[in-house]
């Protein structure tokens, strides 16, 4: 970054990416978000009092007649980097001061961070947690707008976080914050990639792209100022197994957790149970012959609570501590969220919105051997549109009975997304119901004694996003309704 007029000599009172939010003494950067430029906004900002202010070289031409106003202009090849290590300097450096925990890939990242979050409290380290579902510490639960905050917002949030306290910070790092610089200048201790599946293709563009993106948490962590350092990968996931390739070219240690047998952190295959009142295993690796038990079921969180056991091994805390704070862990929100009725037939909510979860999800569900699996889900509008006949597919080939209906269709005609769905369904019966409250309550008509029944697709979500128009809806909610009409009859 250069100066290129002005001094830089006033206090700076905050930084900021966003010229609503700009006022005299603010130190303004220009950023290019998804549908505006901060460059644009650039007159906006001056015209509040703002006194400094960042932008691109490319464009720096643009910006020289503010030099007559008295602004200090500054350029950066990168104005998203530059907003990071500006915030992050703006508010003390705040995860140098803490052990931070990044968590990437498709699917699990939520789950882990809850694991950990809990092995922490078990352990009496206070947390503080960034991610999907919100942002929380020491009792304050923040909306998450996005699953990881922009750089300036994310500094903000780790500075609160340790002036109140919290030790450890386990956060989600998404590929699109990878991608747009929103985790520079961070100090990461660990960072967890849990695997790569079709998602998000329509930011990326292809597979090749989507995984660059999520492998730029590497370099963050070796640019980590952070003494003691690693890495964690699933060697069971194909791109997983890559990264794991290439440890020798790491400066910090890197593991891997998985089924197989060369995985640092494993189970003795033969004894894990799932059933619906949780999973257990035994640790092949590193501690052979001890005991993993859970309340939440899904064999999916196998690997989940294996990643979340290996960086709280890593980290120095005890078996006892990790076994206990896993133990004691009796829900994750949206995921794997088991509702029973007395009619006998159960009810699972959970996340799945891409085509790997979905179908470890109905994988899951099968092994535990129900009558029928009657299988609820749409897909979301003005997103990834490949992934939508592959998922009619999935739920077809693991479904007794398929219900395709709406997620949140946005900005799309419901009826073209649906369309897209049913195109992939080859095997079973289903029927199309776009209205999502009619579908689910149609699903748990049917629902007979042994079954059950798999809403997919929104999980923790309470709202559905139609049009422009965001309105209250919680699948959990409309499933117990649902139940409890039955019951009553």
């Amino acid at each position: 970054m250069a100066l290129v007029s002005g001094t830089g000599s006033d206090p700076v009172s905050s930084v900021e990416y966003d010229s609503r939010k700009a006022e005299a003494g603010s130190l303004f950067v220009a950023i290019k978000g998804y549908a505006s430029d901060g460059h644009d906004y650039v007159a906006q900002a001056v015209d509040k009092g703002v006194s400094s202010v960042v932008v691109s070289r490319a464009r720096v031409d643009e910006f020289l007649p503010l030099a007559e106003k008295g602004v200090c202009l500054m350029a950066a090849e990168d104005t998203r980097a530059a907003l990071a290590y500006l915030s992050a300097g703006f508010y003390g450096f705040p995860s140098k001061d803490l052990v931070v925990v990044g968590i990437t890939g498709t699917n699990g990242k939520t789950s882990i961070t809850y694991m950990l979050e809990n092995i922490f409290d078990t352990a009496g380290i206070d947390t503080g947690v960034i991610g999907t579902i919100n942002y929380r510490w020491k009792g304050k639960v923040f909306d998450a707008p996005n699953t990881t905050p922009e750089s300036r917002d994310l500094q903000q949030i780790l500075s609160r976080m340790r002036d109140d306290g919290v030790r450890a910070v386990v956060m989600e790092v998404s590929s699109h914050a990878l991608d747009l610089g929103r985790a520079e200048a961070i100090d990461f201790d660990a960072v967890v990639f849990t695997n790569l599946t079709g998602d998000h293709l329509d930011f990326h563009g292809d597979m090749e792209s989507y995984f660059k993106a999520k492998k730029k948490i590497f370099p963050l962590l070796q640019k980590s100022c952070k003494t003691w350092k690693f890495a964690l990968v699933n060697t069971d996931d194909e791109y997983g197994a890559l990264i794991a390739e290439e440890k020798s070219s790491f400066p910090f240690p890197l593991y891997g957790y998985g089924l197989n047998p060369d995985a640092d952190f494993r189970p003795a295959p033969d004894s894990i149970q799932s059933r619906i009142t949780g999973i257990s295993y035994m640790l092949e690796e590193p501690l052979s012959g001890y005991e993993i038990r859970m309340v939440l079921a899904g064999r999916f969180h196998v690997y989940n609570s294996l990643a979340a056991f290996a960086v709280a091994r890593n980290l120095g805390l005890a078996y006892n501590v990790i076994s206990r704070g896993l133990a004691e862990l009796y829900a994750v929100p949206g995921r794997f969220d088991v509702i029973s009725s007395k009619k006998g037939f159960t009810v699972i909510v959970d996340y799945a919105h891409t085509p790997d979860a979905l179908l470890k999800l109905l994988q899951s569900v099968r092994e535990l051997s129900p009558s029928r699996i009657i299988t609820v889900f749409g897909c979301g509008g003005d997103r990834d549109k490949t992934k939508r006949p592959v998922m009619g597919k999935i739920a077809s080939d693991y479904s007794d009975y398929v219900v395709v209906t709406s997620d949140n269709p946005r900005k799309e005609d419901p009826d073209a997304i649906i369309e897209d769905i049913v195109s992939g369904i080859v095997r079973v019966g289903h029927t199309v119901i776009p209205d999502r409250k009619g579908a689910i309550v149609h699903a748990v008509d049917r629902a007979r004694e042994g079954d059950a029944v798999v809403i997919a697709g929104k999980g923790h979500e309470n709202y559905q996003i139609i049009g422009t128009v965001k309105s209250h809806f919680d699948d959990r909610e409309i499933a117990e309704e649902c139940i409890r009409n039955r019951e009553a009859l």
